[in-house]
């Protein structure tokens, strides 16, 4: 039996993994907060055959993501326990060490962004176009000036999102030359401009649904129950780009 023990459960993208985990070939377990301290115990007492296997997501807060972590830390974690995939932000360099450690001992997963889009988007970029150099450097090459815009709603913390700025990494786009708009209920969009006086090209991703990253990160799991990953800390990109090859 599959299972995915989800930290943050009653949070927006919490409840949409719930939702969108029912139907799939395997279960989703909320934790509440003394599970997540004693995540070797909650394993143990889930566990019914030698054919389970778990996946621990976390959609909480950094403070939620070091819980986890110190739990992770304590002591030897069970074999069954395939993979700690973190979906939060704002980690703190501290917390991020911590992380680094933890994927000495498990694969640990940060992604700003479960959307397969936004990696489909990242993989466009970083394409090798037929003159050898990727997308952006060719753009900039052929006399583009390169900028990113993202919007998302309201109540989204911190601006450039974790989504710009993975973007704008692959993009080679400097933090000063994304501009970060926050109006309504937009769920996500972003758009990479290459500019020069006589034309433009936009990339442009948007999300219509938060039901997406749910979907995304589900999908995440599933590849993972099927091939696991050493371990290692990894990026979202980095974790499908291992799971993806023939």
């Amino acid at each position: 039996m599959k299972h995915i023990l989800l930290a943050g459960a009653s949070g927006r993208l919490g409840r949409e993994i719930l939702a969108a985990g029912q139907p799939k070939s395997f279960t989703v377990h909320p934790l509440s907060r003394t599970e997540m301290s004693r995540i070797g115990e909650t394993v143990a007492k889930l566990t019914k055959s030698s054919q389970d296997r778990f996946i621990v997501v976390d959609v909480t807060l950094p403070e939620g993501t070091e819980t986890i972590v110190t739990s992770l830390l304590s002591g030897p974690h069970p074999s069954s326990l395939l993979a700690f995939i973190v979906g939060s932000t704002g980690h703190s360099d501290g917390q991020i060490e911590k992380l680094r450690e933890t994927g000495s001992k498990i694969p640990v997963i940060l992604s700003s962004n479960f959307s397969r889009g936004v990696y489909l988007f990242e993989e466009l970029l970083n394409a090798r176009t037929s003159t050898g150099a990727s997308v952006s450097e060719l753009a900039r090459t052929l006399g583009f000036d390169l900028s990113l815009w993202e919007s998302h709603h309201t109540l989204k913390k911190d601006a450039p999102s974790g989504t710009a700025r993975t973007i704008a990494n692959a993009a080679g786009v400097q933090p000063e030359r994304i501009a970060s708009t926050r109006v309504g209920a937009v769920v996500g969009e972003h758009t990479l401009f290459m500019s020069q006086e006589s034309e433009e090209l936009r990339i442009t991703h948007t999300a219509h649904a938060r039901r997406l990253f749910a979907e995304g990160a589900l999908d995440l799991c599933a590849r993972i129950f099927e091939r696991p990953l050493g371990a290692g800390k990894f990026s979202m990109s980095e974790a499908l780009r291992l799971l993806l090859k023939n």
